[in-house]
């Protein structure tokens, strides 16, 4: 081999080698927020918590209940099709609200497909390839936190009771 064809066959590799490795990054964070009133900081970590685990996201050491973060682990919903296999990853991040008396529940999922057309139902083959957040899931996720808590006007103590569960309303001092 002469040193041209030699010199060929190096600038093919790699020019090979980088337009691979030009996978997509991860795109901008499209969070989603609601504010929800929790009677106390654990019942809203408790139920966050179980809400995830109940619609297939693992929980696990990225808990932090200090900081009120959630970093859950990949749901996979793997299919036979290139491409129409996917999975998603949850963010949750709370802060409490002194002025609003109620807590800031903000969650992100990051969703990724599958383009593997060898062995798309087994992830150890799984060629995973960002895409946009998914907001709709993260909208849902914060529909099952939201409605695990009553209305903020029941935590109030002066509201009026009134209609077919007045009885069970709380008593305040002027009844």
């Amino acid at each position: 081999m002469n040193h041209s064809t030699l010199a060929c066959l190096a600038l093919a590799c790699i020019s090979l080698g980088t337009s691979c490795s030009s996978a997509p990054e991860e795109p901008d964070p499209a969070w989603i927020q609601e504010f929800v009133v929790a009677p106390s900081e654990r019942l809203l970590w408790d139920t966050t918590v179980q809400t995830l685990g109940r619609l297939g996201y693992p929980v696990g050491a990225s808990a932090d209940p200090n900081a009120m973060t959630i970093t859950t682990g990949w749901k996979n919903q793997l299919s036979p099709f290139q491409g129409d296999g996917f999975r998603n990853q949850a963010d949750v991040a709370m802060a409490f609200d002194t002025e609003k008396g109620g807590w800031f529940v903000d969650v992100r999922i990051k969703h990724q497909v599958n383009m593997a057309l060898v062995r798309p139902l087994d992830p150890a083959y799984a060629e995973w390839e960002w895409r946009a957040d998914d907001q709709w899931e993260a909208a849902i996720i914060l529909q099952h936190v939201q409605a695990a808590f009553p209305a903020q006007a029941i935590f109030d103590a002066e509201r009026e009771a009134a209609g077919p569960a007045s009885h069970l309303a709380p008593k305040t001092s002027g009844q």
